[in-house]
C-alpha cells in the first residue's frame, strides 16, 4: 500500500497551493480530488485577489438589508425554501456573528490573511511562474446612488485604518477612468494595489503542472472515509486506499462531511454561487468592477486566447444536491448591460442561452455559459485552518467563503507552518477548528 508524507484531500486552488508549499519544503505529497483539480469554485470564481475585502459577511447592515434582498425576484441572495429548516442552525450562528464585537474580531482576522495575499501570489510567480495570469491593475467598485457613494467614503476611511489604499472618484472622474461604464453612475472607489487572475481555471492547472513536474501526484477519486491510527492515517476511496503520515482536508464545500465522519461538527454551509461567461464581449470594463447596488462583479478574462467577460455574484442557499437554478445565472446578463450599456445590441448572447452547455470545459464559443458552484462558508466568515483537535495528524483547511482565491496562497504558507511546526507570522487562533 502506498504511503506518503502528506495527502491533500481537495485539488482546488487551496489544495494545490498547499501541496506546492509542502512539496517545496521537501515532503512527498499526494493530492486527491473528487472531480479533477480546479473544477469547482477554483474554476468559477470572479478572479479577484480581493485583499481589500476584509469585512465579514455577517454585519448589522447586511441583516437589515437581507429580508429585502431575499424578496427580490431573481435577487442577489435567494433561498430554496425547502432547505430552510436545514439551514436554520447555521442562520442562528450567522445572526450571532453579526454582533459588533464578533464583526470586529472577524475583520481583524480576515485582514491578517489578506495583508499578505498578493505578496504570497507574487512569491508563487517568482518560484514557479504563473504564465502571466496574475495582473495587478487594481479593482473598482461603482456606485449608482449618492447614498452608495457616501457609504464608499466611510468605507475608504475604515479601510485606511488597515493601511488599505483606495481612491474615491466622483462621476466625472469615473467616466474618465473607464468610459465603457454607464455614465449615469455617481462615482466609484478604486483600489490601485489589488489584483486579479485572468483565468482562474488556468491558474490551478498551471500550479498543478508545476506540482506534477516536481514529482507530485494527483489522483481523481471520491474519498469515502479516513481512518486515524497511532502511526499513520489511512484514506479510503471507492476503489483505492492510501496511507500518509499527515492528511489535510481541503475539499471546499464537501469538507465538513469528511470532518463529520471523524466526529467533528463544523457549521459549514454551502453558498451556491453563479456566474455567466460572455465570450468575445462587445465591451469590457477596464478593471474588474463591482456594481455596488446590483451586487455583482464584472471581470475581464481570457480563456485560452479568447476574451471573456465574467459576470458573477449571485448567492443561493440550497445545499449540495439541488439542481442549478438557470435563471439565477441568466439574470446576470441584464445587470451587466446596466453596468456596461454597450454590452447590449447583439441578441446573439440572449439566443445562445437556450442551447448552451453547462459544462465549463465544453462551453460553446458563440454563446454565453452559465455556471454554478459551491462556496464553503462559516458563520463568522473565517476559514477553518488548524489541527483536528482529537487527531494528531489530520488538519483542516477549508471554509474561505468568497475569498478562496484571494486567500489561497497565503493560507498555503500558513498551513505549511501549522503542519510542520514553524511560525508563519500569522495568529492562527481565530481559525482554529474548535472555535464553534
Amino acid at each position: 500500500m502506498e504511503k506518503h508524507d502528506f495527502i491533500i484531500i481537495g485539488g482546488g486552488i487551496i489544495g494545490i497551493t498547499t501541496a506546492l508549499e509542502l512539496q517545496a519544503a521537501g515532503y512527498g505529497v499526494l493530492v486527491v480530488d473528487r472531480g479533477g483539480a480546479g473544477s469547482g469554485c477554483s474554476y468559477g470564481n470572479a478572479g479577484h485577489i480581493a485583499a481589500e475585502h476584509i469585512f465579514p459577511l455577517a454585519t448589522p447592515a447586511l441583516l437589515r438589508a437581507l429580508p429585502g434582498l431575499l424578496l427580490q425576484p431573481n435577487g442577489p441572495v435567494s433561498l430554496k425554501w425547502r432547505y430552510l429548516i436545514k439551514l436554520m442552525p447555521w442562520l442562528v450562528r450567522f445572526l450571532l456573528a453579526a454582533r459588533p464585537s464578533q464583526v470586529a474580531r472577524s475583520t481583524e482576522a480576515i485582514a491578517s490573511l489578506n495583508v499578505g495575499a498578493i505578496a504570497a501570489y507574487e512569491s508563487l510567480d517568482r518560484r514557479f511562474g504563473l504564465d502571466g495570469l496574475l495582473k495587478r491593475d487594481g479593482t473598482l467598485v461603482a456606485y449608482a446612488s449618492t447614498k452608495g457613494l457616501e457609504g464608499a467614503a466611510r468605507e475608504k476611511e475604515a479601510l485606511a485604518n488597515f493601511c488599505i489604499e483606495s481612491e474615491l472618484m466622483d462621476q466625472k472622474a469615473l467616466g474618465q477612468f473607464d468610459p465603457a461604464l454607464n455614465p449615469a453612475l455617481k462615482g466609484g472607489l478604486y483600489f490601485p494595489h489589488s489584483a486579479h487572475i485572468k483565468d482562474p481555471y488556468a491558474l490551478t492547472q498551471t500550479l498543478k503542472a508545476h506540482f506534477l513536474a516536481l514529482g507530485g501526484r494527483v489522483e481523481e477519486a471520491d474519498i469515502t472515509h479516513i481512518e486515524h491510527r497511532a502511526k499513520c492515517t489511512t484514506v479510503y476511496s471507492t476503489d483505492k486506499v492510501w496511507r500518509a503520515d499527515k492528511v489535510v482536508i481541503a475539499a471546499g464545500a464537501h469538507s465538513h462531511l469528511l470532518a463529520r465522519q471523524l466526529g467533528y461538527k463544523i457549521p459549514l454551509e454551502t453558498e451556491r454561487g453563479y456566474h455567466l461567461d460572455i465570450p468575445r464581449p462587445s465591451v469590457s470594463p477596464r478593471v474588474p468592477t463591482t456594481f455596488f447596488e446590483k451586487r455583482f462583479v464584472a471581470t475581464p478574462m481570457r480563456h485560452t486566447q479568447m476574451a471573456v467577460l465574467r459576470l458573477a455574484g449571485r448567492v443561493e442557499f440550497g445545499g449540495l444536491n439541488a439542481k442549478m437554478t438557470l435563471k439565477q445565472a441568466l439574470a446576470l446578463l441584464p445587470l451587466g448591460q446596466d453596468l456596461l450599456p454597450e454590452l447590449g445590441g447583439d441578441d446573439r448572447h440572449t439566443r445562445a442561452t437556450e442551447t448552451v452547455t453547462l459544462s465549463p470545459q465544453r462551453a460553446t464559443p458563440d454563446g454565453v455559459t452559465p455556471w454554478m458552484g459551491f462556496r464553503p462558508t462559516l458563520p463568522d466568515s473565517l476559514p477553518v485552518m488548524g489541527k483536528a483537535p482529537k487527531h494528531d495528524r489530520i488538519y483542516f483547511c477549508f471554509g474561505h467563503q468568497h475569498l478562496g482565491l484571494t486567500q489561497a496562497a497565503i493560507s498555503a504558507r500558513l498551513m505549511l507552518g501549522i503542519t510542520t511546526g514553524f511560525d508563519a507570522g500569522i495568529d492562527v487562533n481565530p481559525f482554529r477548528p474548535d472555535r464553534f
